[in-house]
């Protein structure tokens, strides 16, 4: 509440009621009330409602309560959501009355309020007019006269200022309040009894139309630490669904009263905003306490304006797997709502993982990238209990500033109270999560509730949520927030995680070939070809033509399509770097994807024939030949035997492209091998290297093959003799070496793509 230990200093110390005598007082209050409510016919919209049709209970409107800024509930210029609609038609009329007085303490009139009454334009259509005992029509002379509703229409009601809603002028009017007509005044003023009633001729009569008036966020008062709040209040969901919400005697003094989707605060994960904070706390967080969101009426919303929604189903429901550590929870959803998705582990040392999110109707995504609730990778073969719960009419209650609720709540379903097959729904479970509260010896029922508690019908309690002692500190009031579901679903998923479907393999093969540089890749056979985007670019730009010249497609592999491009020059760059990034895509599950990235450097030559090499007796040819080079001053040709020792051999100076270069290697040292390559010379720049070729001796001719099923290096060698093979990845990187007699080998090696360089032979693979 508001007023906090310093109102009670000044009424004096009050001793609660036990528990007992407080339900028998309840339930005489909730009869006399119902009996007082029947006898006047339920007229009226306003203090009836909040004073359940009972004189003798509390429940008032409120502004600037205890003249804190952010209590600005109705008044001049106020935020939308802290307007108090009235939701008219064109041909209606709204009748109103008010009576207010100074504040909690006494019952002494306030003559400095001032009322003004908006079309749905923003428009003043109505005042501003100074509230006052002596104004005549408006004002409410007593609380048996506000019950009754506008004498207009009741007699022995008050009489009412009345505002006739032009034809064509339908909408959301909304009033305001302002002291002494100032927008800049922020003073506490209570009405003390209001009406607000909208009737509509029917032909004969004019006839109350109730569920018009609303707000999103409302301020009340009890005027007192002890005095039980005994209203219903209904509350319209995004998915068209009603709840009431009954306060069942709760003890706030003064609060605020909104609903919203998400809970306590609009910052953090689902989980931190539905969980009760302090308001500075959020605030300091940069979140909005209690944001505001759905409109909560006095009755239930007239269904004219505000239809009854259909319940919302799951449709389906799977875990697909895009990629070794990308997943896509997919749900797909009759209406939009709420869903929980728990991922329990068969190992009892993953921690489960949940994932909380509001979702659209329709096919939705949830990314899950594969780690426990421990942040843990989860490998391949892990069986994965995977349940989804799913939540519609979603309401959560958070309320500002509020002392005690020894009752707890209870709420009850309005509209609709069927699934669309006619099963009936059950009674809301109400839920909590108050862990953030330094206090919890006053959290009566526990500080935390995620399974769900269930009301007892009336006229039993306790409740469900009660607490006691909190909201007394004025400077951080608490936002204890409540929230419930209309229905709830659960589906369990047993997921044995195998991806493979998604994924999409990339390599640049030939950076400098005579028509462009040419670009491989693979993607899964089921991924179509259409569904496969790439992008090209160029650093400088402009060097390659984006477009591909040539395209070859290869689908003899069952599982992969095999794709190479060839991307024409349309430049010349020395150095420049082409990136190449390719997407796959599935078509069926368009949130999982797969993009693979490579880079190479274009040389300040363009190859007609690459470096290759011939071993003859006494000496080895190297021959390379170009179609453009831009400013080279010679080719440096070195060897070397380990790959680390290269030593230069001959220079060999440029004589123009079109023309091939040749250089023998005379009396080269004896070796199991010889390693060559060329550094390319440019005046004032590094140098550049073509790529390492590899000779061997003309008596030693192995032959190494990959068997990549068995993921095996099949070997095949002279008698007593070994053979050096290593493997590098498409960007030049080492991966695994080995020398090998004849005979098979194990490939130590992941998923991918890979060049093999063994004796003389250069060859690609890949291992699925």
């Amino acid at each position: 509440m508001q007023k906090g230990a310093f109102r009670l200093l000044s009424l004096g110390a009050k001793v609660q009621p036990s528990l007992q005598v407080l339900r028998i007082c309840l339930v005489r209050t909730l009869l006399v009330g119902l009996a007082a409510g029947w006898l006047v016919g339920l007229r009226a919209e306003g203090s009836r409602e909040l004073l359940a049709g009972n004189c003798a209970n509390h429940g008032y409107i409120q502004i600037w309560d205890n003249n804190d800024p952010l209590r600005n509930f109705a008044t001049y210029d106020c935020p939308e959501y802290a307007r108090l609609y009235i939701r008219a038609a064109g041909g209606e009329r709204i009748y109103m009355g008010f009576h207010v007085v100074f504040d909690n303490n006494n019952n002494t009139i306030a003559t400095d309020v001032y009322f003004r009454l908006k079309d749905p334009n923003g428009n003043v259509v109505m005042g501003p007019i100074q509230l006052t005992n002596t104004m005549g029509p408006g004002w409410i002379g007593n609380c048996n006269q506000a019950i009754t509703g506008p004498v207009q229409l009741f007699p022995g009601g008050y009489n009412a200022l009345v505002y006739n809603v032009p034809l064509g002028g339908g909408g959301n009017y909304w009033i305001e309040f302002a002291v002494g007509n100032n927008p800049n005044t922020v003073l506490e003023r209570i009405f003390r009894w209001f009406d607000i009633t909208v009737a509509r001729w029917n032909g004969t009569a004019w006839v109350e139309k109730k569920g018009r008036v609303w707000s999103r966020k409302w301020d009340f008062t009890t005027r007192g630490g002890n005095n039980p709040f005994v209203a219903q209040l209904y509350t319209y969901s995004l998915d068209s669904v009603v709840t009431r919400f009954d306060f069942n005697g709760m003890q706030p003094w003064g609060f605020e009263v909104s609903c919203n989707s998400f809970g306590a605060s609009t910052v953090g994960t689902p989980q931190q905003r539905r969980r009760s904070n302090f308001r500075q706390n959020i605030l300091n967080a940069g979140g909005i306490p209690a944001a505001p969101e759905y409109p909560i009426f006095l009755n239930d919303p007239d269904m004219e304006f505000y239809p009854t929604g259909i319940v919302a189903s799951v449709d389906s429901f799977s875990v697909i797997p895009c990629t070794e550590s990308s997943y896509c929870l997919y749900v797909s959803l009759s209406k939009p709502g709420q869903v929980s998705v728990t991922l329990n582990f068969t190992n009892p040392n993953r921690p489960p993982r949940t994932f909380i999110q509001n979702l659209n109707a329709g096919p939705n995504c949830i990314p899950w990238d594969g780690t426990d609730g421990a942040g843990n990778p989860v490998p391949n073969g892990t069986v994965v209990n995977a349940v989804l719960d799913f939540f519609t009419g979603l309401t959560h209650l958070p309320l500002v500033d509020v002392e005690h609720h020894t009752n707890g709540f209870r709420v009850q379903l309005v509209r609709p109270t069927t699934r669309p097959n006619g099963t009936p729904l059950p009674p809301p479970m109400v839920y909590w999560d108050d862990i953030l509260l330094n206090d919890p010896g006053n959290s009566l029922d526990g500080v935390q509730n995620l399974a769900g508690c269930t009301p007892p019908p009336p006229p039993n309690n306790p409740a469900c949520h009660r607490w006691q002692n909190r909201g007394t500190n004025n400077f951080n009031p608490e936002v204890i927030n409540t929230w419930w579901y209309t229905n709830t679903e659960q589906h369990t998923f047993v997921l044995n995680i195998d991806p493979d479907k998604w994924r999409v393999f990339s390599e640049i093969v030939n950076c400098g070939g005579p028509n462009g540089v040419e670009v491989h890749f693979w993607f899964w056979h089921e991924i179509p070809f259409s569904s496969v985007s790439w992008n090209l670019t160029t650093d400088p730009p402009g060097l390659l033509d984006p477009t591909a010249s040539d395209t070859v497609m290869d689908t003899s592999d069952p599982n992969w399509t095999h794709v190479w491009l060839t991307f024409p020059y349309t430049g010349s760059g020395s150095g420049a770097t082409i990136t190449f990034t390719v997407s796959s895509v599935s078509q069926k599950y368009p949130y999982c994807r797969d993009e693979a990235t490579l880079s190479c450097v274009v040389l300040p030559v363009v190859w007609a024939q690459e470096l290759r090499g011939a071993v003859y007796p006494g000496y080895n040819l190297l021959e390379w030949a170009t179609t453009a080079e831009s400013g080279l001053s010679g080719f440096w040709v070195e060897r070397g035997v380990t790959g680390a020792d290269f030593v230069p051999v001959r220079f060999v100076p440029v004589h123009g492209a079109g023309r091939p270069y040749q250089l023998r290697d005379e009396n080269p040292p004896a070796a199991p091998r010889w390693l060559y390559r060329l550094r390319m010379e440019e005046p004032g720049v590094a140098p550049y290297y073509s790529r390492t070729i590899e000779l061997l001796p003309q008596a030693v001719q192995p032959q190494v093959q990959v068997d990549p099923t068995q993921r095996l290096l099949i070997v095949q060698a002279p008698s007593g003799e070994t053979v050096h093979v290593e493997v590098y990845t498409l960007l030049g990187q080492l991966v695994w070496q080995t020398h090998a007699g004849s005979g098979a080998v194990a490939l130590p090696l992941g998923a991918g793509a890979y060049v093999l360089r063994a004796g003389g032979q250069v060859q690609r693979f890949f291992l699925p």
